[in-house]
């Protein structure tokens, strides 16, 4: 099934969605229909997709974006940072994320408000960093991070995509965050984990934990209890948005 069929048959929710076939058509369409999502490929005829998120936003015709690939290239990679792309997904895509991306964007505004009250019942899961506001190399990297979270990252993958060591990293967290690089992808996760555990009663906790990039749900729930005190599925119970 495409993706536009499968938005379009989203439970819950009433959207519409449009597909084209190349950056000129898109930009035409979006003259006269405004998403809130544009979803593209990087590879296509005449116009590449970043070359259409830069005329996009030059127009101010969406603000959110979402890159697809069929390769994992770093240089692409910190092309989807500077852009400011909510999501940088390799193909075949995980529908799951893409879906969760739909989801929070639909996300009503009383709900995102309630969302944010749970949040900040948990100082553990509280995210205040402002990527712009840090020092350059540290900037680049959170923001890498935030778009990469849910897929395997590590220090390595860190030092490949900014080029500096991976002690100098650990260095530029502790200093200027004061936290681990680790206890920030945690964090992420864990603010991701409990979106889809209240605002998604349709994920069962596999289906959730392959969405973080966890390879087992073991993984999954040793973190979450042991940085909230409590399951998943009690999590779940206690705080599920109706």
């Amino acid at each position: 099934m495409g993706i536009v069929k499968r938005i379009q048959e989203m439970e819950g929710l009433h959207v519409q969605a449009v597909s084209v076939y190349s950056g000129e058509s898109a930009l035409e369409i979006m003259e006269e229909f405004i998403p809130d999502l544009l979803i593209t490929d990087i590879q296509m005829p005449h116009m590449d997709g970043f070359a259409l998120l830069s005329k996009v936003r030059e127009k101010g015709l969406c603000k959110n974006y979402i890159i697809l690939t069929a390769y994992e290239d770093f240089n692409y990679a910190r092309q989807a940072v500077r852009a400011k792309v909510v999501d940088y997904l390799v193909k075949p895509v995980d529908w799951s994320i893409l879906e969760g991306h739909i989801r929070e964007l639909a996300m009503q505004p009383d709900r995102k408000a309630s969302l944010e009250r749970i949040f900040s019942q948990f100082p553990v899961i509280r995210d205040d960093i402002d990527a712009d506001t840090l020092p350059h190399p540290l900037g680049r990297l959170v923001k890498y991070i935030k778009a990469n979270y849910a897929n395997e990252i590590s220090l390595t993958h860190l030092s490949v995509f900014s080029g500096i060591s991976e002690n100098y990293i650990c260095n530029l967290f502790k200093k200027e965050l004061n936290q681990t690089f680790l206890d920030f992808v945690y964090k992420l996760r864990l603010r991701r984990a409990i979106e889809l555990l209240v605002m998604n009663n349709s994920k069962n906790m596999r289906e959730i934990s392959t969405m973080l990039g966890y390879r087992s749900e073991r993984q999954f729930f040793r973190l979450f209890k042991s940085k909230l005190g409590m399951t998943p599925q009690q999590f779940r119970e206690m705080y599920t948005l109706q």
